[in-house]
């Protein structure tokens, strides 16, 4: 019986973390490219703006701005270079970003950009959220067993103390 539950339990925790990194994998291939395209059209526009530096009208500058605001918005900062620049849909944080979707925390500004990459994400979080609870049950219920075995060894130890107290023998 106890093998089944572990069984059960590497499986679930097999089933998890294959989701959540396919899951990863999937945002990733979706998202890099138009990442990409944004990362190389935001550096043209700053290498354009400081090409111009010194015959900028107010309009030009304003048109900067709003780019640059919009660019951050989506996560892209354009300090340095483009060779300098990471891109959001790493593995790292595609895994971190599909963590939060199946949680429900939603945490950041990273998120998909791409029509494939949104609607893929509303399928994802339709699987994942419930695959989620079910994990978190599973490991809820491994950590009350666990907690159960402690208890108990605990109060064995706490009476193999209190018997050896009145026969006198004294362990050290």
């Amino acid at each position: 019986m106890d093998n089944l539950k572990i069984q059960n339990n590497l499986l679930m925790l097999a089933c998890y973390f294959t989701y959540l990194i396919l899951g990863s994998l999937i945002f990733q291939t979706l998202e890099t490219d138009f990442e990409n395209n944004m990362i190389t059209s935001v550096y043209e526009t700053k290498a354009a703006f400081l090409r111009k530096i010194n015959n900028l009208t107010a309009e030009d500058v304003e048109i900067f701005v709003k780019n640059m605001t919009r660019a951050a918005r989506n996560g892209i900062f354009p300090l340095g270079n483009v060779s300098d620049h990471h891109t959001n849909w790493d593995f790292v944080n595609s895994l971190f970003f599909v963590g939060s979707i199946v949680s429900t925390i939603g945490y950041g500004i990273l998120c998909p950009k791409t029509t494939g990459g949104q609607l893929f994400c509303v399928i994802f979080a339709f699987f994942g959220i419930p695959l989620n609870i079910i994990f978190l049950q599973h490991v809820g219920k491994a950590l009350s067993r666990l907690s159960a075995k402690l208890v108990k060894c605990l109060n064995r130890q706490e009476m193999n103390e209190v018997t050896d107290k009145h026969s006198g023998v004294v362990k050290g």
